[in-house]
């Protein structure tokens, strides 16, 4: 913890939060256990969208302060409500509780956002667990790039290989620091008082997108969003948008909410 010199209040090196929805016990548990070994002060707060409070005892024994919503808000409103209780601190932790994190990974990038003080939000390498890359940095969307990943069978998506491989800017690769137009919300490090200034996440997205929006909200407000993949975590990644009807509902919602925002790019 560090001492806030300008109103004399002590700031916590990080605060953090997870938001849950009938997740495994297991795979939660291990996400938050990640924050014992993060070599600086955090604290977690964990929303529970469930519809019920049974996921509560997954955090049995660890320093989680544990919140259940009784409905599900969505993601990004459930967020909010924790950025909004948490203690005041210097940068806060977005991450899904898929997410694995290594020892040192906070401080690491606390670290990197110290140096970098136009740095408004940070993301790790985001590995799969065999040590592959996910190819999450993304460039500003176009309705053709939305259409193709999903819609387009993979029979033919070699058609648009080089158009999708720009769109996840693989050419630029994933092995330096580079500026990302579009974070993704599994991990992302974000300077507090930005967080706080810009509103959180926009509340009308109930899922997907809204670190698309999130992203752009940082830059729009003078601050970079950027990779750095000097350290990375592990993302046991699911698709669900790719397989069930209903969340593919939801995500062409939140897609014609995020363009009527951002202005409608279609090819």
């Amino acid at each position: 913890m560090v001492k806030d010199n300008l109103n004399g209040r002590i700031l916590w090196d990080c605060t953090a939060s997870m938001v849950l929805y009938r997740n495994p016990p297991a795979m939660i548990r291990k996400a938050a256990a990640g924050f014992l070994d993060s070599e600086c002060s955090v604290q977690l707060t964990v929303v529970d969208n469930s519809p019920t409070p049974d996921l509560r005892s997954a955090f049995d024994g660890l320093p989680v302060s544990y919140h259940f919503s009784g409905e599900n808000v969505g993601y990004g409103k459930a967020h909010n409500w924790a950025i909004a209780h948490a203690e005041p601190s210097r940068y806060h932790l977005v991450l899904n509780p898929d997410i694995v994190i290594p020892p040192g990974t906070i401080r690491s990038l606390s670290t990197f956002m110290d140096g970098h003080p136009d740095v408004g939000m940070v993301c790790p390498r985001i590995l799969n667990e065999n040590g592959t890359d996910q190819y999450l940095n993304k460039r500003y969307p176009s309705v053709m790039d939305f259409f193709i990943r999903r819609f387009v069978p993979n029979l033919f998506r070699s058609l648009f290989r080089r158009r999708l491989d720009r769109y996840e800017m693989r050419d630029v690769g994933y092995d330096k620091i580079c500026d990302v137009e579009v974070m993704s919300g599994a991990f992302m490090l974000c300077r507090t008082p930005v967080l706080k200034a810009v509103g959180g996440f926009d509340p009308r997205y109930f899922l997907y997108l809204e670190d698309f929006d999130l992203s752009r909200k940082f830059q729009r407000n003078g601050f970079r969003t950027v990779y750095c993949p000097d350290v990375a975590v592990i993302h046991y990644w699911r698709r669900d948008s790719h397989k069930n009807v209903k969340m593919t509902w939801m995500f062409m919602v939140s897609m014609y909410r995020y363009f009527s925002k951002w202005g409608w790019k279609w090819l």
